[in-house]
């Protein structure tokens, strides 16, 4: 009987009085829809909204979801699915029937963010070939779906974005002479994002320490691109190598 009573209250109030309150008697005289959680008879738990759960393949698909597209509608996508500019992570995404795709709904957090550290201190990273091992150790990644680490020197990100890309090298070369290289993120191995150029400054002593940190903006255009980091050279014959293992790092965090 209760239950009809709350599906009739919800079939004719909006008729009547334009708003509804499930859980609650004083509906804000602003809001159409005001939903409240209370602890039953004996409980102290609170409940929430579960919204529907689909496994959307694409952003530009709108099944499984049936019926007439409207801006707005919302659901929970359960699957990672998809290529390129249309593919779709779990979270919450809503329909945009000007754009007809489904945009996800997003908010950058710690969950965001990655770091990584090198673990290799004996191969040149300016050789030309190389790429550096700088994602060897996982310091913490708190999003496994977002940032999948492929191998030692390779990152695959798994989102359309703009990202932060943070690097604290620990470098050195072993002839103690003035070198200059440069270094270079790479997406997807083919493009020269940005780069950005170092001086190792001649010393007495072979194999000191060079610090650097750099801050690059790295757009991420197709979903599933591959990010790594390489040397290339400015003085021939500069060698250069991480100084130390796990004292490389590199950080990446998602700006939007």
């Amino acid at each position: 009987m209760k239950k009809n009573l709350i599906i009739a209250a919800l079939a004719i109030s909006p008729f009547y009085l334009g708003q509804i309150g499930i859980g609650t008697s004083s509906v804000n005289s602003n809001i159409i829809l005001q939903v409240e959680s209370n602890p039953h008879s004996g409980s102290t738990l609170y409940g929430g909204i579960l919204f529907p759960r689909v496994a959307l393949t694409a952003t530009n698909v709108f099944s499984p979801v049936t019926g007439t597209p409207a801006t707005g509608l919302m659901v929970y996508n359960t699957a990672v699915s998809g290529a390129g500019n249309t593919a779709v992570t779990p979270g919450f995404y809503f329909w945009d029937n000007i754009q007809l795709l489904w945009r996800r709904m997003y908010q950058k957090d710690a969950d965001d963010t990655a770091l990584f550290s090198n673990q290799n201190t004996t191969t040149d990273l300016n050789d030309g070939v190389n790429f550096a091992d700088i994602f060897a150790n996982v310091r913490f990644n708190n999003d496994t779906v977002l940032y999948e680490k492929v191998n030692n020197t390779t990152l695959k990100i798994n989102e359309v974005g703009y990202y932060k890309v943070i690097l604290n090298l620990d470098l050195t070369n072993l002839d103690g002479i003035n070198d200059n290289f440069g270094i270079r993120i790479l997406v997807n191995g083919s493009s020269n994002i940005i780069t950005d150029k170092f001086y190792i400054p001649g010393r007495a002593t072979e194999n000191a320490s060079v610090g650097k940190s750099i801050v690059f903006y790295v757009p991420v255009n197709i979903a599933g691109s591959s990010l790594r980091v390489q040397a290339y050279e400015i003085d021939p014959g500069t060698e250069v190598y991480f100084k130390n293992t796990n004292t490389s790092t590199i950080s990446i965090q998602r700006l939007r």
